[in-house]
């Protein structure tokens, strides 16, 4: 039987409205089989991707969170996580005081903690803890990325800066370009895209440059991720996080014992937000990777869960 759902939309890493990555939070999703997510999601949100709030069962964690595109799900997702928070800001799901709440989430990249601020009853910045960062090593070819992003190969060899693969979150392809002027020559070619991230086992593409909109900045970058059905990402947490892993492995960033890293996206699809990437290191290895940011609320109100015997009948 369809039921009426609370849901929220939020814009993700930004704090203006209509900035950043759109979120949407479904609050109680339990019961609701995963084709109805994903439905739900491709509906709700066709640019990015929708999380889901179901009641945590276990004693290992607070909340258990899963994370759905319009093609299916997806192990986690950074700018839905902190999203999250300040959705349930008031909807007695997580206990919250001041100034700082310490939870844990599940999701099905583990468990991870979240670090919640709050000021006079209101959410002010979430922080997620990441996976440790894993390396892949792929044999990337510069003329063939440069295809998938209709560019040349000398604007990526230019920058004397090596390809990479880390994951932080899914494994994303690390380019890097010399200029702001060269990431706006980008025109990818998304089948290609596609193709090659399968042929590598990767799930996405960062392109950035260190030439930044605004002061304090360290990194612009754009994410790509036509294999989990998102062409581009506005604003990417995960992909933030492996970035500034990125900064750090390659001496762009010394090594400490804490670095703080802003990363600026989607400012050129007229969502301008930043990611605030927080590495600890020690012996020049990284201990710990965080993400985290602001949202702004633009929506609540109460969305229709399909009625799935419907669809059934209507796949038939």
């Amino acid at each position: 039987m369809a039921k009426w759902i609370k849901a929220k939309r939020l814009s993700a890493f930004t704090s203006f409205a209509y900035g950043g990555n759109p979120a949407w939070i479904i609050l109680g999703a339990d019961g609701l089989s995963d084709d109805i997510m994903r439905r739900l999601s491709h509906d709700l949100n066709p640019l990015s991707d929708t999380a889901f709030v179901l009641k945590e069962d276990t004693s290992e964690a607070d909340v258990f969170l899963r994370f759905f595109t319009g093609s299916g799900e997806i192990n986690f997702s950074g700018h839905t996580a902190v999203a999250t928070y300040f959705a349930l800001s008031g909807e007695n799901v997580v206990k919250m005081v001041e100034p700082i709440t310490l939870i844990k989430q599940r999701t099905k990249a583990g468990i991870q903690q979240v670090e919640i601020r709050v000021k006079n009853e209101k959410v002010t910045r979430v922080t997620v803890l990441l996976a440790k960062p894993n390396y892949m090593e792929v044999d990337v070819n510069p003329n063939v990325v440069a295809k998938t992003l209709g560019i040349t190969a000398n604007d990526i060899t230019a920058t004397g800066l090596p390809f990479d693969v880390i994951a932080c979150g899914f494994y994303d392809l690390i380019v890097p370009l010399k200029k702001l002027d060269d990431m706006k020559k980008i025109s990818p070619n998304f089948a290609l895209m596609d193709s090659m991230c399968t042929r590598f086992g990767v799930q996405g593409v960062v392109v950035f440059c260190t030439e930044t909109f605004e002061q304090g900045s360290h990194a612009f970058m754009r994410h790509f991720a036509p294999v989990v059905g998102v062409n581009e990402d506005p604003i990417s947490g995960a992909s933030a996080g492996s970035l500034g892993c990125y900064l750090i492995r390659n001496r762009m960033i010394e090594p400490s014992s804490f670095s703080r890293i802003v990363i600026e996206q989607g400012y050129m699809q007229q969502r301008r937000g930043k990611v605030y990437v927080h590495i600890e290191c020690t012996l020049d290895q990284i201990l710990r990777v965080k993400v985290g940011g602001y949202s702004v609320l633009t929506f609540t109100g109460y969305v229709l869960a399909p009625d799935e015997e419907l669809f059934k009948t209507i796949s038939v």
